[in-house]
């Protein structure tokens, strides 16, 4: 197998946040995703339904995504990587307590669809309270996932410090993308602690 082309590499405060267009060719921790609420110890994780990872090992970590968002919180002493779709944001998988337990202070969003193509319609406004994770523009609705994360973030972790990809899977060919083609093929973010 031809080595996973790496399409970022972002240093973080502990370690490095890197997405692959394939899985790399080495060791790591990840969960069979559902686009649920559930997060694992990392030492249950592997091939469980879960959409959340926590652990303090150095082992490498891979959330899948294909528009939703990879968020990395780390924690003094260990760390969550989570898939968070609006499903997992609805059901606030961010609340979840063994990711409250590493009491986050540092939280990474990783390449995700923008709001300026993730088109929804109207009665998907009945999910989120948040009037300003919806944008109306020439008469279609359009809503920000990054937006309610970065809301949620700040709200169950007061003091957070949160950083944000600017790439959008949806207009970057590099990254794959499910609103654009459909595709079943997945971006592979991976934290190395």
């Amino acid at each position: 197998m031809p080595n996973a082309l790496l399409v970022l590499k972002k240093k973080l405060p502990r370690g490095l946040f890197c997405v692959y267009q394939s899985r790399p060719d080495f060791d790591l921790i990840r969960v069979k995703q559902t686009h649920s609420a559930i997060v694992l110890n990392e030492k249950k994780a592997n091939e469980l339904e879960a959409d959340g990872i926590v652990g303090d090992s150095v082992s490498p970590i891979a959330i899948l995504t294909a528009d939703c968002l990879p968020i990395l919180l780390l924690g003094e002493k260990a760390h969550a990587f989570v898939h968070a779709g609006w499903r997992g944001l609805h059901n606030e998988i961010l609340r979840n307590d063994l990711i409250k337990k590493i009491n986050p202070f540092y939280a990474f969003i990783g390449p995700h669809i923008s709001s300026a193509h993730y088109e929804v319609q109207p009665d998907f406004k009945a999910n989120f309270e948040q009037n300003d994770a919806f944008l109306d523009r020439e008469g279609k609705l359009y809503f920000d996932l990054s937006a309610v994360a970065r809301a949620q973030l700040k709200s169950f972790f007061p003091g957070i410090t949160i950083e944000e990809s600017e790439i959008c899977t949806f207009s970057n060919d590099n990254f794959h993308s499910y609103r654009r083609n459909k595709t079943s093929e997945r971006n592979w973010n991976v934290y190395i602690p």
